[in-house]
């Protein structure tokens, strides 16, 4: 009586996803779906959600929407986060108090927020440069146009300008991080990009996430074809079914998936 090899079920990996609502309508989208189409991952792993207004309270409001209908879905996970981005002073100067509603629900809602301020240009800007003290957005702006003479904001500057030194930009926006706490200034003080500089990490890791699922995958996949290979050679003839042919076939089989 033949006996069958029997095959484990491929291992299932859930892909982390990422919900971002941005207080642009043009330069923050343009730069998180740049860096998407950089790593090519689909739209639904990094999903910019619709503009839906420019103050901090509607930018909350918006991706909690946005995770609501997937979690009606049934498409959100724990393992997904959700992401605010918005500007700092101007926000802060014009309408404080939607500010502060707007910090207080991100986070008793669990959404991270990417506050970069005074604006993305200043992130934009220490990609080239360290930065410590307060900066004006139209500062930054100037001082960014000393490394890229014909900013436009309608224009996307990655991978072209901005990939090749995103670490660096990630390291100083964490060395601005540790002096605000240094120097006791409240969260998100002029200068400051923490928040976003931890979202674009978060994304550059779904990169190696990728990678190793479809390396796990792969393995998976010729293991399959090894184990059916061999079931036909055990049910084809008896002589695959002699105690040390079979011990050799499993040693091998056993070699190629460990």
């Amino acid at each position: 009586m033949s006996k069958s090899l029997k095959r484990n079920p491929p291992t299932e990996k859930i892909e982390k996803k990422i919900l971002i609502a941005c207080e642009g309508s043009d330069t923050e989208p343009l730069y998180f779906n740049a860096i998407r189409q950089d790593l090519r991952l689909p739209e639904g792993r990094i999903t910019v959600t619709p503009h839906d207004g420019t103050d901090p309270l509607r930018v909350v409001n918006n991706v909690l929407k946005a995770r609501q209908v997937r979690k009606a879905d049934k498409t959100w996970e724990k393992e997904d986060s959700a992401w605010a981005v918005f500007d700092g002073d101007e926000h802060i100067a014009n309408n404080p108090a939607n500010w502060h509603q707007a910090i207080q629900k991100a986070k008793s809602q669990k959404v991270n927020l990417a506050i970069t301020n005074p604006s993305i240009e200043f992130w934009y800007l220490i990609h080239f440069q360290d930065y410590y003290p307060n900066i004006s957005r139209d500062k930054a702006k100037e001082r960014l146009k000393q490394y890229i003479p014909n900013y436009d904001k309608s224009i996307c500057y990655y991978p072209s300008r901005l990939k090749a030194l995103t670490q660096e930009s990630i390291d100083r926006a964490s060395k601005l991080e540790s002096l605000t706490k240094l120097n006791n200034l409240p969260e998100y003080s002029n200068p400051s990009c923490s928040g976003i500089s931890q979202l674009i990490k978060m994304i550059l890791d779904l990169d190696s996430e990728n990678t190793e699922t479809k390396g796990q995958q792969s393995e998976e996949s010729v293991a399959s074809i090894i184990v059916d290979l061999f079931h036909q050679l055990y049910c084809y003839d008896a002589i695959w079914r002699e105690p040390i042919i079979l011990k050799l076939l499993f040693y091998i089989l056993a070699s190629l998936i460990l």
